[in-house]
């Protein structure tokens, strides 16, 4: 029974990243011209300007923004995300600041790995707790 809870668990997680991907790919932007990525070259990025301990993910995500609004009082946050750093393979929050010009001028990133685990962990419990409980009910027959 684990192991059909596990193969819903990942047929689940699996359509979630789909769908993710599509809604992605269809909210990308148009590709940004020469000028625009040369001024983006020029951002500085400061990664790890401090060090939460929270594993909570939307917990440690408002202690960065008050943070940066603490530290950094003469910028707004216009722009925030996250991203996989493809060299240490590790997850971060960013966070991009304009001046009062309304032109961007840094980009602040805080490693956010553990807490971003203990989401997905957390999620993946959720999915197979889902998938057993439809399966129990009988929404879903196994043969």
């Amino acid at each position: 029974m684990k192991s059909i809870s596990n193969i819903f668990a990942i047929f689940f997680s699996c359509m979630l990243g789909l769908t993710s991907q599509t809604e992605a790919q269809e909210e990308q932007p148009q590709q940004p011209d020469a000028q625009q990525q040369e001024e983006e070259k020029d951002i500085p990025v400061i990664t790890n300007p401090a060090v939460f301990n929270e594993k909570d993910l939307d917990k440690l995500l408002e202690k960065q923004r008050e943070y940066i609004k603490k530290h950094y009082p003469d910028y707004k946050i216009f722009g925030e995300g996250q991203e996989q750093d493809y060299f240490d393979s590790r997850n971060y929050s960013r966070f991009e600041l304009e001046n009062e010009d309304e032109e961007w001028v840094l980009t602040i990133r805080f490693d956010i790995e553990e807490a971003y685990q203990a989401y997905m962990k957390k999620h993946q419990q959720e999915i197979e707790r889902e998938a057993a409980r439809l399966i129990r009910e009988g929404l879903i027959k196994i043969e």
